[in-house]
């Protein structure tokens, strides 16, 4: 990625997680269904314009296709492995680090969804669109292409200075679950400490976590549909 000043590349990050959470507030406020996603996307939109300012695209950032059926095959089983590795956590430490920290899911964590219940057209939509657009190619766009790669540019691109930044990112990526409680703060950091891992080692290619990232957000709203909300 070309080098900015720190100045600037802090400025930029500044402004597009304000004009996100600023969308996200207004969203929220007119009730508007997939609010996250339209707010991932008003960022995505701000950062796009700063981007081509500095002649960056989200191509020399990781979005590409697999090119071959090797590396179609590669892809799809980091994306795997990647979604073995998050539901395992979910599944065995996060418990653990629950308990340790006595934080619990809140009880109404999972009621934005409520709407979908009993609703299979609306579910299959919102699956599409909320998820899989919204989430799983937004958030990696904005979280892992953007932001991370933004933050090495603060704090170099040494060991020590992908460290700082993937720990940062994860904090802000975070943050923005808080309406999950503590402990979706916690599980989401994690998470993206294991995407951004996966993200560096896979020679920054983002289609592999955004695999992963649709198949692990559909789980989670397929149990809840099928189960009638009471899986979340």
């Amino acid at each position: 990625m070309k080098t900015l000043s720190k100045s600037r590349t802090l400025t930029e990050i500044a402004i597009v997680l304000a004009v996100m959470l600023g969308i996200k507030d207004i969203a929220d406020r007119l009730e508007l269904i997939g609010a996250g996603s339209i707010a991932m996307w008003a960022g995505i939109g701000v950062a796009t314009l700063f981007m081509r300012r500095h002649g960056i695209s989200w191509k020399s950032l990781g979005l590409t296709l697999p090119t071959g059926w090797k590396s179609w095959l590669k892809s799809i089983g980091i994306a795997f492995a990647t979604v073995f590795a998050v539901l395992l956590f979910m599944a065995l430490i996060m418990p653990l680090l629950a308990q340790l920290l006595a934080v619990e899911v809140p009880a109404d964590a999972a009621d934005r969804f409520k709407f979908l219940l009993g609703e299979p057209l609306k579910f299959l939509a919102y699956l599409v669109v909320v998820i899989w657009l919204g989430a799983a190619v937004g958030e990696e766009l904005l979280m892992r292409g953007f932001l991370l790669n933004y933050l090495s540019g603060l704090f170099g691109q040494s060991k020590k200075g992908w460290i700082i930044a993937v720990v940062i990112h994860a904090a802000i990526f975070g943050s923005l679950h808080i309406y999950q409680g503590i402990h979706g703060v916690i599980g989401t950091a994690v998470i993206a400490v294991i995407f951004a891992t996966v993200y560096l080692y896979g020679k920054r290619r983002l289609f592999p976590i955004i695999v992963a990232h649709g198949i692990i957000n559909s789980i989670g709203l397929t149990a809840y549909y099928l189960t009638d909300g009471k899986m979340n």
